[in-house]
């Protein structure tokens, strides 16, 4: 092989690689949507551009918490980390309200709007007979709308469906960290590997041309 064949191969080995490395902005944002707790005298109590989010129960305890409360419980992307009477320390990322565009016959109840995302409940229709939770300009979510709404900058929105009576999030799985540290390390490797080998190549092959 020429040498600058192999420099070509090795020239789309590492476009391979640093396309697996950095994210790319997908075309639709995708969500999975989890239980997070009942909404009976719990409360959203907040939310960061981590995926923390704290639901709290004021005048009752839980396992980790003084039995008269108040109670704060901790999720990370969906799932409980822990309860505690002391109130976590993070900056809020809740959105700010706002009113998306819909089409006619649509109305907002509840609107919120964060890091070029929006979020509503409410109606597309005037037919529509209870309302339900959107994005976008009407991007059908979760049925169960009415309350407020919270989202932080990663798309991540938090609501109340109180036809079910419980708080679920919806996570937005577009913008979670992407790859994980091991995944990056293997590829680095991997592509040092390739490198080495095709350099060893590269002068063996140059070597041969200069022999007679």
């Amino acid at each position: 092989m020429r040498p600058s064949k192999l420099w070509l191969s090795f020239a789309i080995l590492c476009t391979a690689v640093v396309s697996l490395i950095v994210p790319a902005r997908a075309l639709a944002d995708t969500y999975q949507i989890v239980f997070l707790s009942s909404d009976e005298d719990y409360f959203f109590d907040g939310m960061d551009d981590t995926g923390h989010v704290v639901i709290v129960i004021p005048n009752m305890g839980g396992p980790g918490c003084n039995p008269e409360g108040p109670c704060y419980i901790n999720f990370l992307n969906g799932v409980g980390t822990g309860e505690s009477s002391v109130a976590p320390t993070f900056v809020d990322d809740n959105g700010t309200p706002c009113i998306p565009s819909l089409p006619a016959g649509g109305f907002v109840e509840h609107g919120v709007c964060n890091n070029g995302r929006d979020a509503f409940t409410g109606f597309l229709t005037t037919g529509q007979a209870l309302p339900d939770v959107y994005t976008g300009s009407g991007t059908f979510l979760a049925s169960g709308g009415e309350q407020k709404l919270y989202m932080n900058s990663l798309g991540d929105i938090v609501f109340d469906d109180v036809f079910q009576e419980n708080f679920y999030e919806a996570i937005d799985l577009t913008t979670l960290p992407t790859p994980e540290p091991g995944s990056i390390f293997l590829l680095g490797t991997g592509a040092v590997a390739a490198a080495s080998a095709i350099r060893r190549r590269v002068f063996a092959a140059v070597r041969r041309a200069i022999v007679p």
